[in-house]
């Protein structure tokens, strides 16, 4: 990237806001150190110090600032640098002094009279939208709450209008930005004595979050975050809601919020809002309308897979209810009407199991199997199940054959009571050992791991090379003269696949730690070695000279 042509190559927005930065004459100490380096330093709400590497042709040969900015290779404090670069470099305008750093805004603004201060502000929210309705947003007391409404709405809509532009789109540098101006509404919501009024304005905010997702590049889930935020705020209101007429007021307004077209396609988050309704369940009527609500919303719903695990979500929170409110005779007959469910078939089965009915935890288990087989969780899940009520019953043949299944597909936490369980050990250790070096690596490796078997991890280092560092320690009493052949074996395939001074240096690295173990004797042996092989290879050879 050249000086001259730096706009080019950077965003227009760090462009803009660092030419405001010159402009406003923030760059200081503006320093040539030589070689074609340049050091200055920034002075805005905070300082940061910036170095700047050009060489006879002005293309930048490294750029640095001290801030916090990672959104993209140059920061507005550096395009700063560059425009005063630009103007020094045409006359050649070095001084010896250091340039005078800015008032301080600070100390400038303390100075001057409350009307100049009101003049300021009124100018600039003239211009600026957004801060006009923020101020009033933040500063102006109502005596009737629900003027707050049209307040928060119309902010709202100031801060979408100011980050949405032209484009229609807000880019990721500014996703951030606009979140934490769109929190100040939460914030607000605090304040309001009136759950009603305090409910109804964090629905205005989720329904232009939900929005959001749609004009807003969401990557480090911030849209997201301000979502949760929102519905656990709305959850707080309802938790401190005590009179009941305030009460079923609410649980008719999140009703009927969550029948608003903004979840449409996002069935979860309806389902968070109806789930905070929970909170009036206490009250006979209000459970009574929430449950006709639930059905019916179960009663429209698709018959997808999405569809199927909204409908689960949505009777488990039928099943809070009941389980709370309703008989036991009740709760078992809920569990049996959606035993197709996993987490009502888990459920019947720690009921089952409580009761000691370890037959009836059997036959669950085994349908589960059978209904889920396209699943391999849940089958592994169904599969555990079995394993518990086949040791309540002392059926060691099989408990011992389902454990068996289930540590051969990845579960280890059965193989030390199966190990214990069987008639001899040390076969049974060898016998898993064959089936996982055949059918599951990484379980054979965490076996040969757990049981510190040294002859196998050696075979298994002997085919992987590269991983003779990890298992050094394990191998070096007793195997030292092949570890440290492998060690040197390791080394001479990393530099065979290094091509940059970056991979160069981590061989040398590979070299030092080589040499704990074999001598710096052996190291340099095998350094000279090294640079015969890649003598073609000066950047090598510079960092081999450097051990």
């Amino acid at each position: 990237m050249n000086l001259f042509l730096f706009e080019e190559a950077v965003s227009s927005t760090i462009v803009e806001h660092g030419y405001e930065y010159y402009k406003a004459g923030f760059v200081a100490d503006l320093v040539r150190e030589g070689g074609g380096r340049y050091t200055a330093v920034v002075k805005g709400a905070d300082v940061y110090e910036i170095a700047v590497w050009l060489d006879e042709d002005g293309d930048i040969l490294s750029s640095y600032c001290d801030c916090p900015f990672t959104m993209g290779p140059v920061c507005k404090h550096e395009v700063a640098v560059y425009y005063e670069l630009i103007d020094r470099l045409k006359d050649n305008d070095f001084p010896e002094a250091a340039i005078a750093p800015p008032p301080d805004l600070n100390e400038t603004l303390k100075n001057l009279s409350k009307e100049k201060l009101i003049d300021i502000l009124i100018d600039l929210a003239d211009d600026d939208p957004a801060l006009h309705n923020e101020l009033l947003f933040n500063y102006v007391i109502y005596d009737d709450e629900r003027q707050e409404i049209d307040r928060c709405r119309r902010l709202i809509d100031s801060i979408v209008g100011k980050y949405v532009g032209r484009e229609g789109f807000i880019t990721y540098d500014h996703v951030d930005s606009f979140a934490d101006e769109l929190s100040s509404v939460l914030n607000k919501i605090e304040a309001l004595k009136d759950p009603l009024i305090a409910v109804e304005i964090a629905g205005l905010l989720l329904n232009e979050v939900m929005k959001a997702f749609q004009y807003t590049d969401d990557s480090n889930g911030t849209i997201g975050s301000l979502l949760d935020e929102t519905i656990k705020k709305m959850s707080l209101i309802a938790h401190e809601t005590f009179e009941v007429k305030e009460q079923v007021e609410l649980l008719d307004k999140l009703i009927h919020l969550s029948k608003s077209d903004m979840f449409d396609g996002w069935d979860d988050f309806r389902i968070d809002v109806l789930g905070i309704c929970l909170e009036f369940a206490g009250n006979e009527q209000m459970r009574l309308t929430l449950l006709n609500e639930l059905e019916l919303v179960l009663k429209n719903s698709s018959a997808n897979d999405y569809g199927r695990y909204a409908n689960e979500r949505i009777l488990n929170l039928m099943y809070d209810i009941i389980e709370t409110y309703g008989t036991t005779e009740r709760v078992t007959q809920f569990l049996l009407e959606n035993i197709n469910y996993p987490s009502f078939r888990k459920r019947l089965m720690q009921y089952e199991m409580k009761e000691g009915n370890y037959e009836n935890v059997l036959a669950l288990a085994i349908e589960g199997e059978s209904l889920d087989k396209g699943y391999r969780g849940l089958v592994a899940r169904w599969k555990k199940w079995r394993y518990k009520a086949y040791r309540q019953l002392i059926a060691f043949d099989e408990q011992m054959k389902i454990g068996r299944e289930l540590l051969l597909d990845g579960e280890f936490e059965f193989y030390w009571e199966l190990k214990d369980l069987s008639a001899d050990a040390p076969a049974f250790y060898e016998e898993v050992k064959q089936e996982l070096a055949v059918k599951n690596n990484r379980m054979f490796v965490r076996l040969i791991e757990a049981e510190n078997d040294v002859e196998a991890i050696l075979e298994y280092v002997r085919r992987n090379p590269s991983l003779i560092e990890q298992y050094l320690n394990c191998l070096i009493d007793s195997h030292a003269e092949e570890a440290i052949r492998l060690f040197e074996y390791h080394v001479k395939e990393t530099a065979g696949n290094a091509f940059n001074r970056e991979e160069y240096k981590e061989v040398c690295q590979a070299l030092k730690r080589f040499r704990k173990v074999a001598g710096h004797e052996a190291e340099m042996s095998l350094a000279e070695e090294l640079k015969q092989t890649y003598k073609n290879r000066p950047a090598f050879l510079d960092e081999l000279g450097n051990l």
